[in-house]
């Protein structure tokens, strides 16, 4: 994976150039079909994943990433194998990169939870205890 993401990708459809642009739709849609980290490498050896993950990004969008026209099948389209695989490792890394940037997050927000948690229990003190003992009303 490439420490700079390209937000465009370029590929040859039917003859002409196409552009794909990683839309965060298009991201949210790709990690929604991975579901998680381990099943981004997977997608390279699950065909029924790979063509869905492909299928995302070949779907015909609007500049900004709405879906106009759906595939039904990557048998719609002549693309070269080449700019296929290509492609795929584009969604990878981009799937790859967004799972590692969440989990920073997620790491970050649980240190921050702790040290706040620890902040807390400092100003009160000793937890409160309530008194077995029933109040006589004075």
């Amino acid at each position: 994976m490439s420490d700079v993401l390209e937000d465009r990708f370029e590929i040859e459809q039917n003859g002409e150039k196409r552009e794909i642009f990683m839309s965060f739709g298009l991201l949210n849609e790709i990690t929604a079909l991975m579901s998680e980290p381990a099943q981004a490498a997977s997608v390279y050896f699950n065909p029924v994943l790979r063509e869905r993950v492909l299928l995302a990004a070949l779907h015909l969008r609007s500049k900004s990433g709405k879906i106009q026209e759906t595939l039904a099948s990557l048998d719609d389209v002549e693309i070269p194998a080449s700019d296929m695989e290509a492609l795929l490792a584009w969604e990878v890394d981009h799937a790859i990169g967004f799972f590692t940037r969440s989990m920073d997050r997620v790491v970050k927000l649980k240190g921050a939870l702790e040290e706040l948690n620890q902040g807390a229990s400092s100003l009160n003190g000793s937890p409160v205890s309530r008194s077995k003992k029933q109040s006589s009303g004075r």
